[in-house]
């Protein structure tokens, strides 16, 4: 095991107009379980592959338990790599694949076979071990994958979205099966993703990229609860946050209708603020009734779609009575809903507000603390 340190790591391709991953400083703590999560061309994946020795560094340092070795070999570096596509050899049994790198790296036959057959005992392989790639499911692929990299006992794992290419019931299985096995081994390990879902549900730690550069690193709740800006709180949380931006700011409150105004928190800056972006989490409001109740929690609504998913009932909704400037950064917003109530397209319902839940930002896109 080990600690892995990012230090002003920075990346670079020709003809690009910025850096894949841009002055990246980052602590992964020994044992950590870092999920590193953002939209397609975020730099997570170069970042893991510097990381792995895959990809070269233009400028900054990666460490790995202290040691520098920006520029040592990938096979230098004692990090193992589950990639997203398996890379198991066809002509190789489940076995053989994963006494591949064992084999090159000189272990003797009986520690390899010892090393093979304690790693195929934990992933329940033991059944797969002289049936070649061919003759397995994908999520039978991705273990003999896993078991490859943990037969070499690294100080650290690089996995690049490996459950991509199985199916969606079998990601989950797969995922909480990921999970647990680090837990026992201990080893270090940088994830990468772009399912926030599995970013949630799987890491120590998130880190989430945007454009090369890193945004907020914390706990899933935290990224949940207390995100930085709006990017980090429209990409955690399913389905997304509902933004509605140029809310004007009367008496120290948020006012997006005369029933709905938001207190900002007790600060000067944010008192001295004309116009915020106001969030609400699908969960965060529930149904008061029919319109006409009073508070200054009280969200009015238009039904536009209603998605029912048995467990849950999802609401597309537009606001009546925005005040002026206000605006919805998406066509509808969503709202999770008792699923036992009966919504009607196109009738108008008001929603009590949860307003301690509601998150407001600057016009930068900056949370207000």
């Amino acid at each position: 095991m080990a600690s892995v340190t990012f230090e002003a790591v920075t990346r670079s391709f020709a003809q690009a107009e910025r850096p894949a991953v841009d002055r990246l400083d980052l602590e992964v703590s020994d044992g950590e379980f870092l999920v590193v999560v953002g939209p397609s061309g975020c730099g997570k994946s170069t970042s893991l592959r510097m990381l792995a020795g895959l990809e070269p560094i233009d400028s900054g340092r990666v460490l790995i338990d202290g040691q520098d070795v920006t520029g040592r070999r990938a096979r230098d570096r004692d990090v193992a790599m589950v990639f997203q596509s398996y890379a198991l050899y066809p002509n190789m049994t489940a076995g053989e694949n994963m006494a591949f790198a064992l084999k090159n790296l000189g272990v003797g036959a009986d520690e390899i076979r010892t090393r093979v057959a304690e790693a195929a005992r934990v992933l329940q392989l033991e059944e797969l071990l002289d049936r070649k790639p061919a003759k397995m499911s994908g999520g039978q692929r991705q273990r003999v994958a896993m078991g490859r990299a943990i037969v070499r006992d690294p100080k650290v794992f690089c996995m690049d979205e490996p459950l991509s290419n199985l199916d969606a019931k079998l990601r989950v299985s797969t995922r909480a099966e990921i999970a647990s096995l680090q837990k026992r081994l201990g080893t270090t390990t940088v994830y990468v993703t772009h399912d926030q879902t599995e970013a949630m549900t799987m890491g120590d730690r998130v880190v989430v990229l945007r454009d090369g550069q890193l945004q907020q690193v914390g706990t899933p709740i935290d990224l949940y609860e207390r995100p930085v800006n709006t990017f980090v709180a429209g990409f955690i949380g399913s389905p997304a946050i509902n933004l509605v931006t140029g809310v004007p700011v009367r008496d120290g409150r948020a006012v997006l209708m005369e029933s709905l105004q938001v207190p900002l928190p007790a600060t000067g800056a944010a008192r001295a603020l004309d116009r915020v972006t106001v969030g609400i989490r699908p969960e965060g409001a529930d149904t008061v009734g029919a319109a006409g109740s009073t508070g200054d929690d009280r969200l009015t609504v238009r039904v536009a779609r209603v998605e029912r998913l048995g467990s849950e009932v999802f609401a597309y909704v537009d606001p009546v009575g925005l005040v002026d400037g206000a605006v919805g950064t998406a066509e509808h917003m969503v709202f999770r809903l008792d699923k036992r109530q009966d919504l009607q397209d196109g009738a108008v319902l008001q929603l009590r507000v949860q307003l301690p839940e509601v998150l407001v930002f600057d016009a930068d896109g900056h949370a207000l603390r």
